[in-house]
C-alpha cells in the first residue's frame, strides 16, 4: 500500500553536516531540489512512497541518519486518491502520480490529490471530458 509523505530533518542537525561539507546533504538536496525551511525542520514536498524518488531520498537518509523513519511525516490522509484518463497536462502541481493500469477504454492514471483540492481538481479534468472516478 502506498502513503504519501514527505521528509522533515531538524534544522539543527543539517546545519551539524554542513560544518563537515557531508555528500550525502549535496545528494539529498539533487535529489530534492523542493526542499524549503519550516520552522525548526526542512521539509521536502510531498511524494509518494510508491516512487524513485522516495527510495533515492529513503536510502540517503538511512546513510546520514540510521533508520529514518522517524523523519518522515505521513500526509496519506490528507489525500484522496482518484483514477482518471486525463493527460498529466491537466494535473496541477499539488498532484501526485501514483501509478497507471488499464482502464475499459484507455490507460487510466492512478493520483493522488489533497482533499482540500479534489473537486477543484476534478474541474480540471472534467473540462477536458477526463471525468474522474474516486478509488476507495
Amino acid at each position: 500500500m502506498f502513503r504519501i509523505v514527505r521528509f522533515k530533518v531538524p534544522q539543527s542537525e543539517v546545519v551539524e553536516r554542513l560544518d563537515l561539507e557531508d555528500p550525502d546533504l549535496n545528494r539529498l538536496r539533487e535529489q530534492s531540489p523542493d526542499i524549503q525551511l519550516e520552522g525548526d525542520f526542512y521539509v521536502s514536498a510531498p511524494m509518494s512512497t510508491t516512487s524513485a524518488q522516495y527510495f533515492i531520498v529513503e536510502q540517503t537518509l538511512r546513510c546520514m541518519f540510521g533508520d529514518p523513519s522517524h523523519l518522515f511525516e505521513d500526509l496519506t490522509p490528507g489525500y484522496r486518491l482518484l483514477r482518471t484518463s486525463a493527460p498529466k497536462a491537466y494535473d496541477y502541481d499539488y498532484c501526485i502520480d501514483i501509478g497507471t493500469m488499464k482502464g475499459e477504454w484507455a490507460n487510466e492514471r492512478l493520483v493522488a490529490v489533497p482533499r482540500k483540492s479534489v473537486e477543484y481538481q476534478s474541474g480540471r479534468w472534467s473540462s477536458g471530458m477526463f471525468t474522474p472516478v474516486a478509488c476507495g
